[in-house]
């Protein structure tokens, strides 16, 4: 069903597109992840606590050798940063510049980076030593690779217990390896569709979401990034638990024009910033006001390299505003915590029941199909929204394609200028009442001419305004004929900046004068 700004706009649109954008998923080995399973897990591989430290650095030696030799086998670079802040991308999109877009292994990046891990202390109450959590500084390794079904992603492991990974994914280059697979056409720009050939066609494939098919990708991953699973799994069968750690829902709204687009966003950034309340901005995300939000709703408009966007955010769930590759006007949810929502689920119970109840969502991958509906409610109702503000941009994109220079087969015409004497003389001349009912032909313009310019009008000269009120859309010609009758947009125009000159501005500016006259004679 589409929603009240689609409908509204609906004659600039070329259509809808709704798709993952960034998907970021942790993976952990759950026996690892507290003290109390771990040194379960030691003691069940025989292995003293006075040896842990050891036996995870040996761990740490493989997985770094490991990722060399993937490397060199795959004749991509290995670079370590010693800077945990540096932004990986760009180092990656340049050697895709030079290797090209084929699937396989692009770069491993290590890094070190603070993260949840592991270390002895000796307890002086009993003299032994004892396993403690703490936020430590290890090497990351970080694989780049081009997926076959899934394009650009990287792999991270962490090299010390409890051995975490983080997997980003970009849902656009899935959906656009999706697209390629059907034959469907399309144009991109960076993460951005600014044309699909056949969007239903799309938006079916785009919300087909396979997880179990997603989750055996993931697994075939670990395989492939974290060999000493086999090592852990000794005696344990260990496998990672994957749950959604960051996740952006996207609506992508694709205007026919770019021009048309930057001015309604323009009028949006104006309304938007100055009508948005926080019980409005709780209502579109689907959330109740109360005193517990105080400080935590946030309403903000900041520039970015892409330009201007507009952002909403109570807690772990905000939505944002922004228009891409020209003609895109995207609306992107992004969550961060799953846990803020509640849903209708399957609860198992202790005793091994299950019952079908409203609980807090799950993190599990297996909770996308409700990431896909709470996105969808919160953007038709973000949607709904912004539709009812007043919006003048289909005027100001009318007063800029009247008043600016067009150019045709390459020949200039200039905008016009009604406020302007020369010009607002031709508006009089064609909205004599005998033009505008009979229509006219080019002496009959020329004679009305005549009446109100003292110059001389020649029929070339008469035949170059003609010319230039078609391009402009304010007369359009009798077909066969040499017959001209003003459109209804030409109609409107040359009514409205008559009025606006006689009974607006002449009048205002007259007053403000004899004002200015009256005070300044007061003064003396």
């Amino acid at each position: 069903m589409k929603n009240l700004f689609v409908k509204k706009y609906k004659e600039d649109i070329i259509g809808v597109i709704k798709a993952f954008d960034r998907e970021i998923f942790s993976g952990s080995l759950i026996p690892l992840t507290y003290v109390d399973g771990l040194n379960r897990f030691l003691r069940a591989n025989s292995i003293l606590l006075k040896d842990f430290k050891n036996y995870a650095m040996s761990l740490s030696e493989e997985l770094k050798s490991k990722a060399k030799n993937l490397a060199e086998s795959n004749n991509a670079p290995y670079i370590y940063f010693n800077d945990s802040k540096h932004r990986n991308e760009k180092e990656v999109k340049q050697i895709i510049n030079q290797r090209g877009e084929h699937p396989g292994l692009v770069a491993i990046i290590t890094k070190l980076e603070i993260d949840n891990s592991y270390e002895l202390r000796l307890n002086k109450e009993t003299n032994k030593l004892e396993l403690k959590q703490r936020k430590r500084r290890s090497l990351h390794i970080y694989y780049y690779f081009i997926d076959e079904d899934y394009g650009l992603c990287f792999f991270r492991v962490q090299s010390y217990f409890p051995f975490k990974v983080k997997v980003y994914i970009n849902g656009h280059e899935k959906l656009a390896k999706d697209m390629k697979k059907a034959n469907i056409e399309y144009s991109k720009d960076d993460n951005c569709f600014t044309w699909i050939e056949d969007i239903e066609k799309a938006q079916r494939i785009s919300d087909r979401i396979d997880v179990r098919k997603f989750h055996s990708k993931l697994d075939s991953w670990v395989e492939r990034y974290v060999p000493i699973i086999n090592q852990l799994s000794k005696v344990w069968k260990l496998k990672y638990r994957w749950s959604i750690k960051q996740i952006e829902y996207s609506t992508d709204i694709i205007f026919k024009s770019e021009k048309r687009l930057n001015i309604l966003f323009e009028q949006l950034l104006n309304n938007i910033n100055n009508t948005v309340l926080p019980e409005n901005v709780m209502s579109f995300l689907g959330k109740k006001l109360s005193g517990k939000q105080s400080g935590r709703i946030q309403s903000n408009c900041r520039k970015t390299y892409n330009g201007f966007r507009i952002k909403h955010q109570s807690g772990a769930l905000s939505i944002k505003l922004y228009n891409k590759a020209g003609n895109v006007l995207r609306v992107e949810v992004t969550i961060n915590n799953l846990h803020e929502f509640k849903v209708i689920r399957d609860v198992h119970h202790r005793g091994g029941s299950i019952s079908k109840e409203k609980a807090v969502l799950e993190k599990s991958i297996y909770s996308l199909i409700h990431v896909v509906r709470i996105g969808n409610d919160v953007t038709r109702r973000y949607l709904d929204f912004i539709a009812n503000i007043e919006d003048n941009s289909r005027g100001i994109s009318e007063l800029s394609e009247f008043t600016n220079r067009k150019t045709e087969g390459n020949k200039n015409y200039k905008g016009f200028n009604p406020l302007n004497e020369f010009e607002y003389r031709i508006f009089q001349a064609l909205g004599s009442g005998a033009l505008i009912a009979g229509g006219f032909r080019n002496k009959h313009l020329k004679k009305y001419l005549k009446t109100y310019f003292h110059q001389q009008w020649t029929t070339s000269k008469v035949s170059r305004l003609l010319k230039r009120l078609i391009i402009f859309k304010l007369i359009k010609r009798v077909k066969n004929s040499y017959k001209y009758y003003l459109t209804e947009k030409g109609r409107i125009i040359v009514t409205m900046f008559l009025k606006l000159r006689n009974l607006t501005v002449v009048p205002a500016l007259t007053e403000l004068l004899d004002n200015k006259l009256y005070n300044n004679l007061k003064i003396s």
